[in-house]
């Protein structure tokens, strides 16, 4: 009888390690793909973002409370968006191509270094011209696919868990500890911090960035789709994320805020969505 019993119990642990086994998601591997420019140059490098589930939003965080409700969102198809904020380099071949005057770096260099001064308009104008150079359809993400993104399809308040750890995506130097070349004291080029699972840099460091939504004081009325929020008379637009002038308390992937869309500042930049269709096949890249 106790033979049987265990033999029984034995072949319920197999078969329950079986479903677990079945069901556990693999850890994804990002891949990439990067569009050819009319000029025979590079575009930004992408990120193939996958299908799947998250949420947007957080819990109150005084002063901030315009992050809550919390809600559930669904990514029905695959897009691709830039593995960093895009760059002066890759900036400043559309100022050029267009012959508008290029924005200000500060003092802190171009080249590598992600954009700043710019407004949700450039941003917008950069994503148009991109589409144009390459064919294909470029855009500021919506905040539930910046989010979902961040976030790489987790419930959680940081792609990594819900406590901040100093030191993987951002580095409050009045804590101490920072890894070697990681302090923040102005914005700098992608891979300083480790890259989160879906392959994007910097998603609670460098720079605010803008996205398509318009901006509204809540999630209340929002949906489990991936489309931007665009009601109400959109005076403001909104951007996602913490910066390098952020402290530890006020990081968060949820954090929002809203500004005019000729609005610019050292600390805000944006990151780009290529749209990839059902039926259209894409190229990656190491």
């Amino acid at each position: 009888m106790n033979l049987i019993k265990i033999g029984r119990l034995f072949s319920c642990i197999i078969v329950c390690s079986f479903i677990i086994a079945c069901t556990d998601k693999p850890p994804h591997t990002p891949t990439y793909l990067q569009d050819t420019l009319k000029s025979g140059s590079l575009g930004p490098k992408l990120a193939i973002i996958p299908t799947g589930t998250g949420v947007v939003g957080g819990e109150e965080l005084i002063p901030f409370k315009n992050h809550s409700p919390q809600h559930k969102v669904i990514s029905m198809q695959e897009f691709a968006m830039g593995i960093a904020e895009v760059t002066f380099k890759e900036y400043d071949a559309f100022c050029r191509s267009t012959f508008i005057d290029c924005p200000d770096d500060n003092g802190w260099g171009r080249d590598d270094q992600p954009v700043i001064n710019v407004s949700w308009l450039d941003a917008m104008a950069y994503t148009e011209w991109l589409s144009e150079q390459t064919n294909q359809v470029y855009r500021l993400p919506s905040e539930a696919e910046w989010e979902y993104a961040a976030r790489s399809g987790t419930s959680t308040n940081y792609w990594w868990g819900d406590e901040y750890i100093q030191g993987i995506d951002h580095c409050d130097r009045d804590l101490g500890n920072c890894p070697k070349g990681t302090e923040l004291s102005e914005p700098g080029p992608a891979g300083r911090f480790k890259a989160n699972p879906f392959g994007l840099f910097d998603v609670t460091s460098n720079l605010l960035e803008w996205v398509l939504d318009c901006y509204s004081s809540n999630h209340r009325g929002a949906t489990n789709t991936m489309e931007a929020r665009l009601e109400g008379e959109c005076g403001e637009k909104v951007f996602k994320g913490s910066s390098w002038l952020s402290a530890q308390p006020y990081v968060h992937i949820f954090l929002r805020g809203g500004l005019e869309s000729n609005d610019k500042g050292r600390d805000v930049g944006f990151r780009v969505l290529r749209e990839i269709k059902p039926s259209q096949s894409s190229t990656p890249t190491d």
